[in-house]
């Protein structure tokens, strides 16, 4: 069976679109989606002529018309009662008419689930995997926020299930049987300034567990005025692969819940600036360094620079991060940088990697960052990066210096074999 998304988009790093309204269910719709790179689309149906056109144009779909009635946790009242509306026989019975097409990879049974139905949620998963082996079941969680930016923490409470975000996510791993943690978080909305928080708790969950990170990220706005720039697409992205992150899903692709012109494209089709932004970053991901990041092993997120100059937006969850203490065992590595610099750490057999993100200003396009890694001699060093990121390395004696220039929101991934 499939255990990840990186068997199902055979060994390339995994980009996904959310969202992808019926008016785009033709030749050229889907063949426009498929021309982002993207490797699957999901939260959708998985009926004609949409099965059709994906196995034709090579995308996958994650479908939520196969294991009705869909859950979502919604405000909290409703917790504790999946097991109600979906009983493990009802597999059986959508088994019979479960679509032969290899285009469909898997099943969105469940978002963002209360605490309460996690052990239920792994019934319905086991069962799923015993029926469909070669299928996907996938499994989204609430981010630290829970449903909406303006809960109250009672609210968060409410729908969680927990005290703290971190219990929510101890108990997921402990009690749902999956080999990842998928969250959705949305940071310009009005939630920003517990978004690396969000992305910590996380990834030391998925460090500890040996499960992957999966983040569907914010591609789109409410208002056509808060349309993000490009430079706050890969800022996300960027940022997510510091912290680890083994899947990107853009949500979303066409009208979800955000204004129709900040998604890739509107309802008839027409591209939106957005379309472009994801596109670009999409080929980072499937680019080398998308390729050679699948090969580490995630040991851990560190801050360095000065973040004292950074927007007053960041500044504190910068600092927090900072202040955090990292886990033993990190590649000796000495860093420098002039700005506020997320550092991620890796390994790979004797070698190690940093992936390396100018977090300083994600409200600022035109933010660049310097950073100097010096490290022994003793490697081979290759930078790989996006068009908007260079690099270099120096040798003298028993020191080797890699000098990093990235732009805005910008990363690379260095690795040192």
């Amino acid at each position: 069976m499939p255990n990840n998304l990186i068997d199902l988009c055979k060994g390339r790093y995994p980009a996904g679109l959310f969202y992808f309204a019926k008016e785009l269910w033709t030749e050229d719709g889907v063949r426009q989606a498929a021309d982002t790179g993207a490797d699957f689309i999901m939260a959708v149906e998985s009926l004609e002529p949409l099965v059709g056109l994906c196995e034709k144009h090579g995308l996958g779909i994650i479908s939520t018309s196969n294991t009705t009635p869909m859950w979502w946790g919604g405000d909290g009242d409703n917790a504790g009662g999946y097991a109600n509306q979906f009983p493990l026989d009802r597999l059986d019975e959508i088994q019979k008419t479960y679509p032969k097409s290899p285009a469909v990879w898997g099943d969105y049974p469940v978002d963002e689930p209360n605490s309460k139905d996690f052990l239920h949620i792994d019934k319905v998963a086991k069962r799923y995997r015993e029926l469909f082996p070669d299928k996907l079941p996938f499994i989204n969680l609430y981010p630290n926020y829970a449903s909406i930016p303006k809960n109250t923490g009672e609210e968060v409470v409410s729908q969680l299930g927990n005290f703290t975000y971190a219990e929510h996510i101890e108990q997921y791993v402990r009690e749902v049987d999956l080999p990842y943690i998928c969250f959705d978080y949305y940071p310009f909305t009005g939630v920003f300034s517990s978004y690396l928080e969000n992305l910590d708790i996380v990834a030391s969950a998925c460090r500890k567990s040996g499960k992957e990170m999966w983040v569907i990220i914010q591609t789109g706005a409410w208002k056509a005025e808060a349309a993000l720039e490009a430079f706050q697409l890969d800022w996300q992205v960027y940022l997510c692969l510091s912290y680890g992150a083994k899947s990107i899903i853009h949500a979303s692709y066409s009208k979800g819940w955000w204004d129709e012109t900040t998604s890739c494209v509107n309802l008839k089709g027409e591209k939106n600036p957005m379309y472009s932004y994801a596109k670009d970053i999409n080929a980072v991901l499937h680019s080398p360094l998308g390729s050679e990041f699948l090969k580490y092993e995630y040991l851990g997120t560190g801050i360095c620079g000065d973040m004292a100059s950074s927007d007053s937006r960041i500044k504190e969850q910068l600092a927090k991060q900072a202040a955090k203490e990292l886990p033993a065992g990190l590649p000796d590595v000495k860093i420098e940088s002039d700005k506020a610099a997320a550092i991620g750490y890796f390994k790979k057999g004797d070698g190690f990697a940093i992936m390396a993100t100018n977090a300083h200003n994600p409200f600022d396009g035109s933010v660049s960052a310097s950073l100097k890694l010096e490290t022994a001699a003793k490697k081979q060093i290759n930078i790989h990066g996006g068009k908007k990121s260079s690099g270099s390395v120096k040798t003298s004696g028993d020191v080797s210096v890699v000098e990093l220039e990235l732009e805005s929101g910008q990363g690379a991934f260095v690795t040192f074999n």
